[in-house]
């Protein structure tokens, strides 16, 4: 009888194997968190190597990681850099109070995200494409805002944020103006 040189092999893919400290970071923070967050509560590289492997943790951009559950196109916002804003948001708030599940299909235009005064523009979506394997997305709708990008979770702006984006994006749109400010 051959026996495997390592008889456990851990928890089976994507089951959320993650320690404590980790899951009541991803609570805290909407299942979005830094490589510096998870090194604050004692994850070392390794570690992190070990829980994306596994597929508790994903990789949404460089230095951000998501649990598993987080949708799609909150993981697509974030990989153009930051949270849902604008009328994304508004559909996401809405899909959460009905009970359904948010998909680029519900948003329907193309995706609104949320980037700090100080961040570098978003990569492109060719760049998106071949950097995670996906599908080219549509370009999004950048609306830059430092206070709005820290008004709600990590998964979209507050809601009250997002009204006031769209009132002004709407506006926008209707006369032709330039780019997303405040």
């Amino acid at each position: 009888m051959i026996r495997p040189t390592n008889p456990y092999s851990g928890p089976p893919r994507g089951t959320g194997h993650l320690s404590r400290p980790v899951e009541q970071l991803l609570d805290r923070t909407g299942g979005i968190v830094s490589t510096r967050e998870l090194a604050a509560i004692g994850v070392d590289p390794t570690t992190l190597e070990l829980y994306r492997d596994r597929g508790s943790l994903q990789a949404v951009r460089q230095g951000w990681h998501c649990h598993p559950t987080v949708p799609g196109v909150v993981r697509l916002a974030w990989r153009f850099g930051g949270p849902l804003a604008c009328v994304s948001a508004l559909a996401y708030y809405d899909a959460l109070d009905r009970g359904d599940p948010i998909d680029e299909q519900t948003i329907g235009t193309a995706l609104h995200v949320c980037l700090t005064d100080n961040s570098i523009g978003p990569p492109t979506p060719a760049l998106l494409a071949r950097r995670w394997g996906i599908a080219e997305p549509r370009e999004p709708v950048v609306h830059w805002s430092t206070r709005a990008h820290r008004s709600g979770d990590r998964r979209a702006v507050c809601r009250a944020v997002a009204l006031r984006q769209a009132d002004r994006c709407e506006r926008r749109a209707v006369d032709g103006s330039g780019a997303l400010r405040r």
